[in-house]
């Protein structure tokens, strides 16, 4: 699963967005850069809500019908692109809520010698892209949230964990957002993992494993070498 991503370069996020979508999108100026999203960040996200495709400001984490109501919630971050369209909290949104979340890097962590070490993951070259996301409408004093979906990890990812959130490209962005169901056929292209070979992966400081902390302190290399590892080597 994906709970933590970087949006530290917000314009060329966007920017990429509305090259691949042909539409003007623009950084609103309360998106600041985040080097450590979390569950219940508030984070720009690329929506088609009757009219074109808009940044709007949604809240990351679902919260499912049985867990409306409650003081304390149980957020959910990611839901699986292999069973999404058939569960009742997330059916509805994959058939008409698909949005784009614009990202520069996602984390994962590695346990290695009792520690648990965070690795950054990007496209080659620190290319921008969109995560594959899904969003629900306010309501009840919720604001409007969204989560990502996720899949099976490609080559790079899978040395560190199990699953991987699905990526979009300039290729594909236009073709996941929108407001109608796509054909089952058409949904399983989309959520395929991202070939290996456009990403790249590094170790980096432990500082961003407090979901506090913020800053490029988060991309920093680590304070501390960890044991060599097979993705060191790759």
């Amino acid at each position: 699963m994906c709970v933590r991503y970087t949006l530290h370069k917000t314009d060329a996020a966007l920017d990429a967005i509305s090259r691949a979508l042909g539409v003007p999108l623009e950084t609103p100026e309360w998106a600041l850069p985040r080097y450590n999203v979390t569950l219940t960040d508030t984070m720009p996200v690329v929506a088609a809500a009757a009219g074109p495709p808009a940044v709007r400001p949604m809240r990351w984490g679902f919260i499912s019908p049985g867990e409306r109501g409650k003081i304390r919630p149980r957020l959910l971050a990611n839901a699986r692109s292999e069973t999404a369209a058939a569960l009742p909290t997330f059916r509805k949104a994959v058939a008409a809520r698909r949005c784009l979340v614009p990202a520069n890097g996602f984390y994962e962590w590695m346990a290695s010698g009792g520690l648990k070490l965070p690795y950054l993951f990007t496209l080659r070259g620190d290319e921008p892209f969109a995560f594959a996301g899904i969003w629900d409408p306010a309501a009840a004093g919720v604001p409007e949230t969204y989560c990502l979906l996720t899949t099976e990890p490609n080559e790079l990812v899978a040395r560190v964990h199990n699953r991987m959130p699905v990526i979009l490209t300039s290729e594909t962005m236009a073709r996941w957002i929108g407001d109608q169901p796509l054909a089952a056929d058409a949904l399983a292209s989309l959520v395929r993992p991202l070939d290996a070979g456009r990403m790249e992966s590094r170790p980096v400081s432990r500082f961003v494993s407090n979901s506090r902390n913020q800053g490029p302190g988060c991309l920093a290399p680590p304070d501390e070498a960890p044991p060599q590892t097979e993705l060191d080597l790759a």
